[in-house]
């Protein structure tokens, strides 16, 4: 059977549900990550499950050598639609080995935490701490577990682009799982989201395991504060 995230996000529908998404949010929340980190002119960044390659995109008008990668072939089809010759895409399964070192990885907007096993995330995580140059920095944004377990919306539906889309959440078995339900011409299509809740002690532990040091922790995109119970985000910028 087919890991969700495999097709899922290759699914139109997936594309159409979440059509709405931030974008100015995305790229206010990268200006801010690269006036705090200082990239060098001649570093490389990975940014790691790109999706379609918005910050990608950002990164690279702000003047830098950047690559995205990401699982989906359909996102890569279209984030390849924006190359030059400082921005290149290609598909990758993070849970591999990267093909080379860069001075930046940035995996941004929980685009972790979607595996079964314990092991595989930290696989992951290697492939990361391997994938960097000596002192070489990882961000990871992902969502704080606390802050979105208090603010769940066990039940909704949305239309989007004619598509009645029926969306269930619950904490089960240590995931946050989004169940979606919808009908189109063909009948009715059911696909699953699920994220490991992993917490700032989870992420200290696994990190720290597999060699990187944990730098520094912010809340939200504005790179506020981390609160337990107030920050929507848990960002975390670590070191090789």
């Amino acid at each position: 059977m087919s890991e969700w995230f495999g097709t899922w996000f290759d699914s139109e529908y997936y594309h159409s549900l979440y059509k709405d998404r931030d974008y100015t949010e995305a790229e206010n929340f990268v200006q801010k990550l690269a006036e705090h980190l200082v990239p060098r002119a001649t570093d490389l960044i990975l940014d790691l499950a790109c999706g379609k390659g918005r910050h990608s995109i950002h990164l690279n008008k702000m003047g830098y050598t950047v690559e995205g990668c990401d699982y989906s072939v359909n996102s890569i089809k279209k984030a390849k639609e924006s190359e030059n010759d400082k921005l290149h895409f290609y598909k990758h399964d993070m849970r591999e080995p990267l093909p080379k070192k860069y001075d930046y990885i940035l995996n941004l907007f929980t685009s972790f935490g979607y595996f079964n096993t314990e092991e595989e995330h930290l696989t992951t995580l290697t492939h990361l701490y391997n994938g960097l140059q000596d002192n070489g920095t990882l961000v990871i944004d992902y969502m704080n577990v606390d802050y979105v377990l208090n603010q769940l919306v066990h039940k909704e539906t949305t239309m989007k682009d004619g598509i009645e889309f029926h969306i269930k959440r619950e904490l089960s078995d240590g995931k946050i799982v989004k169940h979606i339900a919808f009908e189109v011409e063909d009948g009715w299509h059911y696909h699953k989201e699920k994220v490991s809740a992993l917490r700032l002690e989870d992420f200290t532990q696994w990190l720290e395991h597999v060699g990187f040091t944990l730098k520094e922790t912010f809340g939200d995109y504005n790179l506020g504060s981390f609160d337990t119970l107030s920050s929507p985000r848990l960002i975390l910028v670590a070191q090789k």
